[in-house]
């Protein structure tokens, strides 16, 4: 009886064992490879972890179909979209499609920090990464083939050496740390602290390191992708299980020619065996200082300290520079390939934008660029102007004009008008740390700091080389460059009146916000109140003084008559007196001169 149980369990493990192997079969059928891998590392975990990496590996798996599926429903919306438009039905890809916008809550150029994905998972840190702009939006297809990523490295942490088929641009948002990179077989070694932008090309071995003690090495990063457009991969050659060495994939005999040794210590290196702790892994204090001590010394090839004329190996410190444009209301750091020699290969220009609380950049638009904004700190908001997306709105009808159809007379038919000019649509956004907005070419925008921190932006523009920057407002405001006919025609008002609008604002690229224009309407008349009240007491104090100066000169002059007039009298009752006794003196004489 106990053996016929014994029995009766056997076949229930050996089913459920085979039902497990069949699913992962299936799995790996429809291009899950990855999935039974996954598998198999989970059965070289302990008994206690390998329920949770069979469920991380299924998780995995079901956001890699979702992935495929949605490039397939977009695959399917671009063959049949004109087909369905004809017949009037919609396809599941369109339904999809819309669903994507709504959930995007109609911004498809912004995308929070819930928008970005982890693409590695470690306990020391991630990397975090846009879905391609494509399945973002179709208006995104112009830059189609970058993908904007984050990578976040605890203290003293180390990221371990890997290639990717994609150029990497990145900007150093926080901390500081050292990367190396392997680049036609020289090896370079550099610090890189908060401001500095560098650049790792597709296929060069990168790895780095977090120097700091207490910060987050913080680094946002542009990735132009080349084998396929918006997708980008690791390949990691150390490795073990976590993560998976690519040489691990080649089969015994390859790995044990080509290395010349044992399968048992191949095993120990890129097998089950191998490393376990992740691609960021914890570094002790010693090898941070043996890391760093490399890049103190240099590690730049033959060519340092003094790199080849035209090139300039190495981080440029952005902050380091003068702004290209800065005033009280903010700054402006620019880097493209006439400064920084490294981007001239990409078309990718890097900026810094320093917009102080409360205050905002004047409205402008790019001429030939994409620009992709990602807030490093500080909160605010933004605005873009769009009619693309306007116009992709509830079937081509928008909030302030819509297009109007136009009946063909007997044949039934209809056809719609587009009428440029006719309506736009403004994207409004708040921004706060680690969201990315994204303008597209001619679009003009506008960012705006809250009243309480300043709005630092991390700027990638694609398709950099010959373009302009074109404001709207402020000391630079295109507008006033037209001429008094076309402003008078334009604006249907006089010239003068034109250009007293468009000239108020003398700053250049940054003026005050919203709030701050407001503060000085009120300060403004308030003052003007004060000083009409002050210039009032200044007349009454005046006219006061005025009067009493009147008055005294009246009293004056009559006081001074009297004055005289007394005198006189005194003069006179005083000569009288004199005479009088001069005359009894004489008197007197003549008396005495009698009796002699």
């Amino acid at each position: 009886m106990v053996s016929a149980r014994i029995v009766l369990l056997l076949v229930a493990l050996l089913c459920a064992g085979a039902a497990v192997a069949s699913s992962w079969e299936d799995h790996d059928d429809h291009g899950g490879h990855k999935s039974w891998r996954c598998a198999r590392r989970c059965e070289d975990r302990p008994w206690h972890q390998r329920a949770r990496c069979v469920e991380q590996c299924r998780e995995e798996e079901r956001e890699k179909q979702q992935e495929e599926r949605g490039g397939r429903h977009e695959h399917e919306h671009d063959r049949s979209g004109r087909r369905g438009d004809r017949r009037g039905e919609g396809s599941s890809g369109d339904e999809r499609e819309r669903e994507r916008e709504q959930e995007q809550g109609r911004r498809p150029y912004v995308f929070d920090r819930r928008s970005f994905r982890r693409v590695v998972r470690s306990e020391q840190g991630s990397v975090r990464a846009l879905r391609p702009f494509l399945e973002a939006s179709k208006l995104l297809r112009g830059i189609r083939n970058y993908r904007v990523a984050v990578l976040e490295a605890n203290p003293r942490s180390f990221v371990v050496p890997s290639h990717t088929d994609a150029h990497c641009i990145g900007y150093v948002v926080q901390g500081e740390g050292v990367v190396m990179t392997i680049e036609n077989g020289e090896r370079r070694s550099y610090t890189i602290k908060e401001g500095h932008i560098f650049v790792a090309p597709a296929g060069a071995i990168t790895y780095l390191a977090n120097t700091d003690g207490r910060k987050k090495l913080v680094i946002a990063k542009i990735l132009h992708t080349i084998s396929v457009p918006g997708e980008f991969q690791f390949f990691f050659g150390p490795g073990g299980r976590n993560p998976e060495s690519f040489l691990s994939s080649f089969s015994q005999s390859i790995q044990r020619a080509a290395y010349k040794t044992s399968s048992d210590r191949l095993e120990r290196l890129f097998g089950k065996h191998g490393q376990d702790k992740g691609i960021i892994v914890r570094a002790t204090e010693e090898q941070i200082r043996e890391l760093r001590r490399h890049a103190s010394e240099g590690g730049h090839g033959p060519h340092w300290p003094l790199p080849p004329f035209g090139e300039s190996h190495g981080p440029y410190s952005l902050l380091d520079q003068r702004p290209s444009i800065g005033n009280q209301h903010g700054q402006l750091y620019e880097a493209d390939a006439r400064s920084f020699h490294d981007l001239a290969d990409h078309d990718v220009s890097v900026s810094f934008v320093n917009i102080t609380a409360g205050s905002m950049s004047a409205p402008l638009f790019n001429t030939r660029s994409f620009k992709i904004s990602y807030v490093a700190k500080g909160e605010g908001s933004a605005e873009i102007v769009c009619p693309h997306h306007h116009q992709s709105q509830q079937g081509g009808e928008s909030e302030r004009g819509k297009g109007r159809r136009r009946s063909e007379g007997g044949g039934g038919g209809s056809e719609e008008e587009e009428e440029a000019g006719q309506g736009y649509h403004t994207i409004r956004a708040r921004l706060s740390p680690g969201t990315a907005f994204v303008v597209p070419v001619g679009h003009p925008y506008v960012a705006v700091a809250s009243r309480d921190s300043n709005l630092e932006l991390v700027c990638f523009e694609i398709h950099a080389e010959k373009n302009e920057k074109v404001f709207l407002a402020g000391a630079d405001n295109v507008l006033k460059k037209l001429d008094r006919v076309a402003k008078a025609l334009s604006f249907s008002a006089k010239a003068e009146e034109v250009d007293e609008v468009l000239g108020a604002r003398r700053e250049k690229g940054f003026l005050p916000g919203p709030e701050q224009e407001q503060e000085e309407e009120r300060g403004g008349r308030h003052g003007g109140r004060e000083e009409r009240e002050q210039e009032e007491e200044r007349e009454r104090r005046h006219g006061g003084r005025e009067e009493r100066e009147k008055e005294e000169e009246r009293h004056g002059r009559h006081g001074g008559r009297g004055e005289r007039e007394q005198e006189e009298e005194r003069e006179g009752r005083h000569g009288r007196g004199r005479g009088r006794r001069e005359e009894a003196v004489e008197t007197l004489l003549r008396m005495a001169t009698a009796r002699m």
